[in-house]
């Protein structure tokens, strides 16, 4: 900046000098305006210089040719501002939870009470899957359930939902019992965290009527709800007498029995066994055995046999029970 103040001084000191000379005779015009401009010429080309970083006292000027200015060109490399993709593997085997299809969590149902639960969920990973898939017990309360349940008998392509279900017992005791599942692949691979889970809520139940030493005669009826023989209202058995050596129970109005064992059974073992219409034969051999039924009003009970007397079957017998119905849940 310092050179071209010198410059622009020795310049106009230059045209001063040209211009006030007292010698017109002897000064051509021509020459006059020449150097005139010569030095605005090297002005601007000490000026341009500077501005440009260019180093000073490179530029020549000579007379009569075109002073172009120079303008530096700074190139910068391009920049790619565009992201590149990362390629990403999507996962093969991704399940995702849509909703409880069946037993909501906390529903109550008495002991021994069978029942499927049913969850639904979808295909979210980029695998197919076969029947070799399954859902598998992983933790808590089984509920009687498998161990492993197939979850499907074809395919179930990406994005598909599916509804996988397990069948179950609620147990014996009142209290809250939960279990958890998990899907696990065909290379035997689980493959779900926190998996798919139960929880229910075992109710106790509560006891319509009950009687020790409930007698009935032989040809009597008896009426299990109410504890009456002979019955106030529809009787649920008779104690049949077919000839002095076969005399039986005979369930009536759609009444069910189950010949069990010598240990009282649960509501719960009450309300899985397998109970009949068919005839219980009488013998000696049934006094202290536990029998399940449920009575033509639905209400599940059990009862022992106590005693069978007189013990001569050609006399007419009274048959002695201990009994108990619960209420309807």
């Amino acid at each position: 900046m310092i050179k071209v103040l010198k410059v622009l001084a020795g310049g106009l000191a230059l045209i001063g000098l040209l211009s006030g000379c007292n010698f017109p005779n002897r000064v051509n015009p021509a020459v006059g305006n020449q150097a005139l401009t010569i030095a605005a010429q090297t002005i601007q080309a000490e000026m341009t210089s500077e501005a440009a970083g260019l180093p000073g006292g490179e530029t020549t000027t000579v007379p009569g040719d075109t002073q172009a200015t120079l303008t530096p060109i700074v190139t910068i490399a391009p920049t790619n501002t565009d992201s590149v993709p990362t390629a990403t593997e999507e996962p093969c085997d991704v399940a995702g939870f849509v909703r409880d299809v069946t037993i909501e969590d906390g529903t109550g149902m008495m002991p021994g009470t069978s029942f499927t639960k049913t969850w639904r969920v979808i295909n979210e990973g980029a695998c197919t899957w076969t029947r070799d898939y399954e859902i598998v017990f992983d933790k808590g309360d089984s509920m009687d359930g498998a161990t492993s349940v197939k979850i499907t008998t074809g395919n179930v392509q990406p994005g598909t939902q599916l509804d996988i279900s397990v069948n179950l017992v609620a147990p014996d005791l009142p209290g809250t019992y939960r279990g958890t599942w998990q899907l696990r692949n065909a290379n035997g691979v689980i493959f779900t965290i926190d998996g798919y889970w139960v929880e229910i809520e075992v109710l106790a139940p509560e006891v319509f009527s009950s009687k020790s030493n409930f007698k009935v005669e032989q040809t009597y009826l008896a009426d299990l709800d109410s504890g009456d023989s002979p019955p106030v209202d529809i009787e649920d058995f008779l104690f049949s007498m077919v000839s002095n050596t076969d005399k039986r129970l005979v369930p009536k109005n759609s009444a069910l029995f189950a010949l069990m064992s010598k240990e009282e059974p649960s509501y719960g073992k009450c309300n899985e066994a397998e109970k009949k219409s068919d005839d219980i034969v009488i013998t000696k051999d049934l006094v202290n055995l536990w029998v399940c039924f449920e009575t033509n009003e639905g209400r599940l009970g059990n009862f022992k046999i106590l005693s069978l007397t007189p013990t001569d079957v050609s006399e007419s017998q009274i048959l002695e029970l201990d009994y108990t119905t619960w209420d309807l849940p």
